[in-house]
Formats: structure tokens, C-alpha cells, sequence
């Protein structure tokens, strides 16, 4: 277990999100052109991920990848450290009372990972993805092109909202924080464990997964919690988008979203999301496991 595990999951959130940011922001685009939207943009839509980045890249250079990215970079340590932070307390108390040999670890693993999830939704996750997907609903095709940057963007969301501008989307910004990381950490623990294998007869624990397999066992975990949660993700942009105020609740929304493209809308965007995901969790964990090791060696001496 390690034993500094808010410095590392900060540190290891940092430093994945400058990789990964563009799958995200393509996926969202794609997530975004509803056939139940008002700036769907018909034949000027993006056929497919790669179409959405040439195009991009075309009218706005590289860097048009990352519009909406500057607030996840902002958020991406404390969001890495909260998720992991509550993960490791959670998993320390329930070590302490005795409840994996009760319920079984990988139980607790799914049970503190769901509880972690929720924390990271609430507090990080929501506001700066409402920013983040603002300024990319403003660059689709047929976007107003409104916010000059991130500052103006924050600004006219508390203009507009106050506060609770920031917030649009709560519900399936939980549900799917809490129910992506269920799945990550219990798929994540079990993969981990079935690498390492059993401690050795005299106790001695197994030794810790190599910076691979640990990328191996978190992209795995990861992949199949973004299959698993595309359509409440899908439904999640489109209430943090421009046109969340149509929307009168989430079940509203994925009414809509259904009647307007039906079910297969809901996966819009989940190719260049399983890629993202993929990546990021497990270089998540994968940072986390080796950077952890790194802060707790330096922190002893």
C-alpha cells in the first residue's frame, strides 16, 4: 500500500492528463452533435474521431485539441488525489475492522472505489468538466464561438449561473464517478492480484507490479469501465454543454438524446473514450504505484 497517497495521485493525475487531453476532447465533440440539439451541425458534422481531429487541427492548429483542457490540467492533481486519497483511507479502515476477510477484498475494493468516485465527482470532477465542455460545445462547428479563453469562460458561467453554474450535471457526473470507479478499482485490485500471486509461505508479500503491468492491469480496468458508462457520460456532457438548460432533469436528457438519434446516440464518442481511458487509468496507476514507491522512499530517509 502507499503510504503518501495524495502526493502521488496528484502528482500522477498531472502528469497523464497533457497525453491524454485530446482523446477527451474528441470524444466529447462526437458526444455532443445530437440530432436533439439546435447546433447539430447536419452535413457539417464529424463523421467519425479522426474526422473531428483533422478538422481541428485544420481550422485551429495542434493546440485546438486542447480547448477546455486548461481546467482539467488545473483539477487533474486534486482530482487524482482525492480519488486515491479516499481510496487508500477507506481501504485502511476497512483493513483495520476487518472487513475484507468478511466480505471479500475485491467487495471492499468496489465498495471504497464507489465511495471515492462520489468524493471526486462532487467536489472536482463537475466544475471543471462544466468548463472544459463549455469551451468545446463553443469550437463545434456550429458553436457560437463566444469564450475567449478559460478566465472568460469561468466568468460568464458564474454571470450567467452563480455558483451553481459550475455544478450543471451533478447527478450523472456522480453516477458515473462513483460507478467508473467501482469498476476500476475492483477490476484493478483483481487483475493485481492474480499477477503478483499469493504471498510466500513465510508471509512474505508478493513483490509489487512492474511499472507495465501496472498500466496493463489499469488501462484493462479502465477500458471496461468506459464501455460500461458511455451512455451516462453521454448524457453528462450534454447537461454541462450549451444547451443544458433544455434539459429539465438527466432522465430528460437521455429521453431526448433517444427520440432525437435513438439508443445508439448514447455511445456517440466511445471509440476515442476507451482509447482515453485506457491511458489514463492506467497510467494512472501505474504512476501512482511507481512515483508512490518514490515519495515514500524519500520521505523515510
Amino acid at each position: 500500500m502507499v503510504k503518501h497517497p495524495v502526493a502521488a495521485g496528484a502528482l500522477a493525475g498531472m502528469m497523464e492528463i497533457g497525453v491524454t487531453f485530446p482523446f477527451e476532447y474528441v470524444k466529447t465533440q462526437l458526444q455532443l452533435q445530437q440530432e436533439a440539439s439546435s447546433l447539430f451541425a447536419g452535413a457539417d458534422k464529424y463523421r467519425n474521431a479522426f474526422h473531428c481531429a483533422s478538422v481541428t487541427v485544420r481550422e485551429y492548429g495542434f493546440f485546438g485539441l486542447y480547448r477546455g483542457g486548461a481546467s482539467w490540467i488545473l483539477f487533474a492533481g486534486p482530482r487524482s488525489a482525492l480519488r486515491f486519497g479516499c481510496f487508500e483511507a477507506l481501504s485502511s479502515a476497512s483493513s483495520r475492522n476487518g472487513l475484507p476477510e468478511r466480505f471479500g477484498q475485491s467487495s471492499m475494493d468496489t465498495a471504497n472505489g464507489l465511495v471515492a468516485g462520489v468524493v471526486e465527482a462532487a467536489l472536482c470532477q463537475t466544475p471543471s468538466q462544466v468548463i472544459g465542455i463549455k469551451l468545446i460545445h463553443d469550437q463545434s462547428p456550429r458553436g457560437p464561438k463566444h469564450y475567449s479563453g478559460l478566465m472568460h469562460c469561468v466568468g460568464s458561467i458564474h454571470r450567467a449561473d452563480g455558483v451553481l453554474g459550475f455544478f450543471q450535471g451533478l447527478t450523472p457526473a456522480v453516477l458515473k464517478g462513483a460507478t467508473t470507479n467501482a469498476i476500476r478499482f475492483f477490476g484493478y485490485g483483481h487483475i493485481k492480484r492474480i499477477v503478483q500471486g499469493p504471498p510466500s509461505a513465510d508471509g512474505t508479500p508478493p513483490p509489487p507490479l512492474t511499472p507495465m503491468q501496472a498500466m496493463l492491469a489499469g488501462g484493462t480496468a479502465g477500458a471496461a469501465s468506459a464501455v460500461l458508462t458511455q451512455p451516462i457520460d453521454t448524457v453528462k456532457a450534454n447537461m454541462m454543454g450549451l444547451e443544458a438548460a433544455r434539459f429539465k432533469s438527466s432522465f430528460a436528457c437521455a429521453a431526448a438524446l433517444v427520440r432525437a438519434g435513438g439508443l445508439p446516440a448514447l455511445m456517440n464518442g466511445v471509440g476515442p473514450r476507451v482509447v482515453r481511458v485506457f491511458i489514463e487509468v492506467g497510467l494512472q496507476f501505474s504512476l501512482f504505484e511507481s512515483v508512490g514507491r518514490l515519495i515514500d522512499r524519500a520521505l523515510a530517509n
